[in-house]
């Protein structure tokens, strides 16, 4: 198909009209209901408010109504301000280096406009009246005097009523509302001192007091229980100041939900701030797991860039380096001073990483596999453990007796040993029933022998394997065994995390864990599946609220609730340093050979590995 003719007579250069200028903006700064309640409370705060009220209707997408205290415009600012790049945060190129409110571009209010039904009532003498804006869809502007409070009220509904395609984009309500309460609790960590009030469907989800204590908003917002676990940080140097909580290493999650950092109290997500702080644990976090960090980074705002992005989440540093550094050591002093955990000696080498860019609890199943064995790492030979035989064909005799010193220095430890010197073979088609089990190695894996060679099993993710399918079995079919508890257990969350237990309340009964809302952000667990009837339950609680989706996409649920279901089977799992005798491993392995895919665990991890006969024979030079 060729290309039309150009009518050389006719411009092919146009200037945009405003209203579809203001709609292509507002695809940048108004991406959901989220984004809307983000720039609207952040005005608020730099019109200096110690009172914002936040009410939501349907996730934002019918209402957002913001009504703050602070300073209000007069009647020529506030028609102004709906004009595009008009603000007061900013007069001059020079402005950029040293930004100090939280919003600045002037793209805000005529972007949010564009797209909605949008109405501000503004005052900033309530002696002289106020002055009312309307404006729909990126319109003309309504404007008229009324009588109103000193302050500011803005009114957005119909969220992209006249942009369906953009609207049809947007999760459900749920959904949405856990997005804005998230940035409520994002800005509330860092003004203490204003009081925030959040309404969802006239339900009240937060309501902070007004206080000059961070500690004392944060426990107001993560319950009381987090900040027992609390260290403080206060450092300060070339320039930087650094101060907050963050937690002790023995108090992690599987998510990094539980951070919050600023940067002169702006909310960022900083690869540079984020990694520095993981730096600063050392060796001490377990793996896949997170601290809980509220952090807050005062330094020159002439030292770092916040206009990368829209979003002014993002920052550039100028000197990275320098600030990783820094905070990097605050969080080590921290955790050195506070007696918690202590660190590791300077002569222990600390593993090094490269610095980014800015821009497990035992138990068991109804007692089938029980242990019969102390839990300690120095053990005597146990009947059926093979791990010293296998110990001595590399090292000798024990290292207890003089003799034992010639001996390694003649059959000196590799790092790794590998048996018969070659690397074994997962298994993906075997049938377990031809081995015969000999019994453990290390106490954490058992050895068989066939034909084929020698096979390894790990015996916590065989195990884990056999839970899984019998678990996700039950929970599919709705016939999950469920033990009661004698007394409910109370737990209390962050307000998100309240708003994404309620949205998935329905699904976690299905599983067996029944929860019953208790106060504003607190919940009731009444009933756990039996498989987990003997861990932790609040830990456990804990994970799943890191786990839980936050969108209501049957893909996006299916997806999680597997990982939830991964999750218990492998917290209730035979663990390492289990000791078990030739019948539990006899049980195990007729168990595992019975699931569908009997050769990995859930986590994609090989089940046992083979140790082929043919290489054995040729290792003793009989083939």
């Amino acid at each position: 198909m060729s290309a039309l003719p150009k009518d050389n007579n006719k411009s092919q250069v146009m200037i945009l009209p405003d209203e579809l200028a203001n709609q292509i903006a507002a695809g940048e700064v108004v991406e959901r209901p989220m984004s809307v309640v983000k720039e609207l409370v952040e005005n608020s705060i730099d019109a200096g408010a110690t009172r914002i009220l936040i009410e939501i209707e349907q996730g934002g997408k019918k209402l957002i109504r913001v009504v703050d205290n602070g300073s209000g415009m007069s009647s020529d600012d506030a028609l102004l301000s709906f004009s595009r790049h008009a603000t007061s945060k900013i007069v001059s190129s020079a402005d950029l280096e040293g930004i100090v409110s939280l919003g600045f571009r002037g793209e805000a209010l005529p972007s949010i406009a564009s797209v909605s039904q949008m109405r501000m009532v503004t005052s900033d003498d309530e002696h002289q009246g106020g002055t009312q804006v309307v404006v729909e869809g990126g319109g003309t502007a309504q404007v008229k005097d009324v009588a109103c409070p000193h302050g500011t009220t803005i009114e957005v509904a119909q969220l992209f009523y006249n942009t369906p395609a953009r609207k049809k984009f947007l999760k459900g309500d749920g959904t949405e509302s856990s997005h804005i309460t998230q940035i409520i609790t994002q800005q509330a960590l860092a003004y203490p001192y204003i009081h925030f009030t959040l309404i969802n469907n006239g339900r009240k989800v937060i309501d902070t007091l007004p206080t000059d204590q961070s500690l004392y908003r944060i426990a107001e917002l993560f319950g009381s229980e987090l900040t027992q676990e609390l260290i403080p940080v206060d450092a300060e140097a070339g320039g930087y100041r650094l101060t907050g909580f963050i937690s002790s290493p023995v108090f992690t999650r599987s998510s990094r939900s539980a951070q919050y950092c600023y940067i002169n109290q702006r909310f960022v997500r900083d690869k540079v701030i984020l990694h520095s702080t993981q730096h600063g644990y050392s060796h001490l976090l377990p793996r896949g797991q997170h601290p809980a960090i509220y952090l807050y980074l005062a330094m020159d705002p002439k030292l770092y860039d916040v206009n990368v992005h829209p979003a002014k989440a993002e920052v550039r540093f100028a000197y990275q380096q320098e600030v990783h550094r820094f905070v990097s050591e605050a969080v080590k002093s921290a955790i050195s001073g506070s007696g918690k955990l202590p660190l590791p000696s300077e002569d222990q080498p600390v593993k090094s990483y490269d610095i980014p860019r800015s821009s497990e609890k035992s138990g068991n199943r109804g007692g089938e596999y029980r242990s019969s064995g102390n839990f300690s790492i120095e053990r005597p030979p146990v009947p059926g453990d093979l791990s010293g035989a296998l110990k001595m064909m590399y090292q000798g005799p024990s290292a207890g007796g003089e003799s034992s010193a010639p001996m390694r220095q003649i059959l000196p430890v590799p790092p790794q040993v590998e048996i018969f010197g070659s690397k074994p073979t997962p298994v993906a088609n075997l049938i377990y029933s031809e081995f015969e089990p000999l019994g453990q190695l290390d106490r954490s894996f058992i050895l068989m022998q066939g034909k084929q060679g020698i096979l390894v099993v790990d015996q916590h993710i065989a195990h884990e394997r056999v839970l899984y399918e019998r678990f996700s079995k039950a929970a599919k079919n709705k016939k999950v065994e469920v033990q009661q508890l004698l007394f409910p257990l109370s737990l209390e969350f962050s307000p998100g995390e309240a708003e994404l237990l309620a949205l998935h309340q329905e699904r976690l009964g299905e599983l067996g864990l029944e929860l019953e809302s208790f106060g504003k952000n607190e919940f009731l667990l009444r009933s756990v599946p039996a498989i987990l009837k003997n861990n932790d339950q609040a830990e456990i609680m804990r994970e799943i609220v890191d786990m839980l989706p936050t969108q209501q996409h049957e893909d996006a649920l299916q997806e999680k609730f597997e990982e939830i279901l991964v999750m218990m089977s492998c917290r209730n799992a035979i663990k390492v340093n289990m000791t078990l005798d030739l019948d539990q491993i006899r049980k195990l392995i007729s168990d595992l050979e019975e699931t569908e895919m009997p050769y990995t665990c859930p986590h994609g991890r090989p089940i046992a590995l083979l140790f082929e006969m043919d290489t054995i024979l040729k290792k003793f030079l009989r083939k």
